[in-house]
């Protein structure tokens, strides 16, 4: 590794002491391994912190956030977060029976034929994980997440050469929407939230009574670089194991005209909806923020 890309050695001992571990142990047993310093930091983390205040909800959406179920989804997230110190791992058959793909053969098809597609999505899930799980199956993908671009992560510095496919970029910034725009136009798969609050926004019906402010980021790159729009959604179903959704395509009629967006989004919801409303519990604060009651 040269020395411009070498990365800091604050926290290094543990990414490479998992790593060893990983290597040498069950997943069973290094996630029993694992999970009392997640369950000790997830305790720490909300004993002094209020229950999220009660917000109306879709009736499907509703679920009870005690102090137990935030301590609950912070174990949860911290649980995953373990899995991005090894990506490489993930394509391994002991970790790709762990995850469970849906729909996925569209995406290789595209990849093949070198077309473009925006892969759209809500924090639901283990969200952060998908792109790697897809990847670990021999599709390479990248997003565009929050923040701006500058000084990477640790993290990132010490997996981006590990990562399936490490030529092909995993994340682009906000501050970096011209160069995911380029990527996508080269024919590959960008992942796009639905449920930012930046940027332009589009009312989409969310069941009975209730309206979605919907970001028009994902749809507008599409009909601008003729790209298939495609939801995307992973699910928890258990310790360390994942489904990888992928959905319908939005019909190419609903693109190419502006005033027909708003039916592109009630696809794209259609397709989503099933799934928030069968683990509400793991809707994150962002969907949540967008729904409107009419």
């Amino acid at each position: 590794m040269p020395p411009a890309a070498r990365p800091p050695a604050r926290g290094t001992w543990f990414f490479f002491f998992l790593r060893w571990l990983e290597r040498h142990l069950s997943i069973s047993t290094l996630y029993a391994l694992l999970r009392p310093f997640a369950f000790a930091r997830a305790t720490l983390n909300t004993a002094f912190r209020n229950p999220r205040p009660r917000q109306p909800l879709p009736a499907g959406l509703q679920t009870a956030w005690s102090r137990h179920q935030l301590r609950r989804r912070r174990l949860q997230l911290y649980m995953d977060r373990h899995l991005m110190y090894f990506p490489d791992r993930l394509a391994d058959p002991k970790w790709r029976d762990r995850c469970t793909l849906v729909g996925h053969q569209q995406l290789r098809q595209l990849r093949v034929a070198g077309h473009p597609a925006v892969l759209a999505f809500c924090h639901f899930g283990s969200v952060h994980l998908t792109r790697y799980w897809l990847r670990a199956n021999g599709i390479p993908c990248a997003a565009v997440t929050g923040g701006k671009s500058g000084k990477p992560r640790e993290l990132h510095l010490l997996t981006e050469h590990l990562i399936a496919s490490p030529h092909i970029p995993i994340i682009f910034k906000m501050d970096q929407l011209k160069e995911a725009s380029r990527f996508l136009a080269a024919g590959n798969l960008l992942f796009i939230s639905l449920d930012r609050p930046e940027g332009r926004q589009l009312d989409v019906p969310f069941g009975d009574g209730w309206t979605m402010q919907m970001a028009t980021g994902a749809v507008r790159l599409a009909h601008r670089h003729q790209a298939e729009l495609i939801p995307c959604t992973i699910l928890d179903e258990g310790p360390w194991r994942y489904r990888v959704v992928v959905g319908r395509p939005v019909p190419p009629e609903l693109l190419a005209d502006e005033s027909a967006w708003p039916r592109a989004g009630a696809h794209l919801i259609a397709e989503m909806l099933p799934h928030f409303q069968s683990r509400p519990d793991q809707c994150g604060g962002e969907l949540h923020r967008c729904l409107r009651k009419n």
